[in-house]
């Protein structure tokens, strides 16, 4: 059985992933959630999906005065960031590193929800391991490669990552996280920025300037489905001008989430 704390610092286009990796464990734990701006929607998702959780103040948390046992039980403790921060490679890597110095003596163990979203042959993994005292976990495929960015993590890892780009080469992917947080995401995008997200004709040139004509729509299985995914690409298609196709069966494959959870918690194993 894990005892300790498993600390999970996220981004909300994979905290998907992370209610599928709490649900699939049916240990008993403690789920605690910081209270920052960006976790209001995995929060609805924890109360929909019927997960236990506690709400922990965050400058308390931060502080070291949120009381949580440490000593008895498993506890997972989630922290999640803003979503704009995978547009500036070099942004993404020193907040990480920074809230991992700050914050790990907090936990047991850390489970990194990110890829490594254009910080090529960053493994945050090795760098903890001569920087902090306790173990990090990002995802990593079966080839024990790290996952190059969120889609990357969808269809399986580096090299399946590769071979999917090859087949739908110069379209943008799209998974349910992606749909459902659309505005967002295209608004925080590196080559969007400084233009109106509102502004249909601007955002659909821009990304003609790019040459997206067609965008392949990823069905995870662990996100939002049917119609409401169907809503979110609409929305999508709406605002970019992109014609959506469907990924071929067999393109995803959920190892490196699976991998993660598991990974960050058999740290704990007593």
């Amino acid at each position: 059985m894990a005892k300790g704390t498993m600390g999970i610092i996220g981004c909300p286009i994979l905290e998907d992933e992370i209610i599928y990796s709490i649900c699939k464990d049916k240990d008993e734990k403690k789920v605690y959630l910081v209270d920052t701006p960006p976790a209001h929607t995995l929060k609805n998702k924890l109360v929909r999906k019927g997960i236990p959780f506690t709400i922990i103040d965050e400058w308390e948390f931060k502080n070291g005065y949120a009381e949580i046992d440490r000593e008895n039980g498993f506890n997972v403790i989630i922290i999640m960031n803003k979503l704009g921060l995978h547009s500036q490679p070099n942004d993404l890597r020193c907040t990480i590193e920074d809230q991992l110095r700050f914050l790990h003596s907090r936990f047991d163990s850390i489970a990194l929800y990110y890829g490594m979203c254009g910080n090529a042959g960053w493994d945050v993994s090795k760098w903890a391991s001569g920087t902090i005292g306790i173990p990090v976990f990002v995802f990593r495929d079966k080839n024990e490669e790290v996952c190059d960015d969120c889609i990357g993590v969808a269809v399986g890892g580096h090299q399946r990552y590769c071979d999917f780009v090859r087949k739908y080469t110069g379209m943008f992917f799209v998974t349910p996280a992606i749909a459902e947080n659309w505005d967002d995401f295209i608004g925080e995008l590196d080559f969007t920025k400084g233009f109106e997200i509102m502004n249909i004709h601007t955002i659909k040139e821009v990304f003609q300037l790019y040459g997206y004509k067609n965008a392949v729509k990823i069905d995870t299985g662990i996100g939002i489905g049917g119609e409401e995914f169907e809503e979110g690409c609409r929305g999508f298609a709406k605002i970019t001008g992109l014609e959506f196709i469907t990924a071929a069966p067999g393109s995803v494959d959920l190892y490196p989430a699976e991998r993660l959870y598991r990974d960050a918690k058999k740290a704990l194993m007593s």
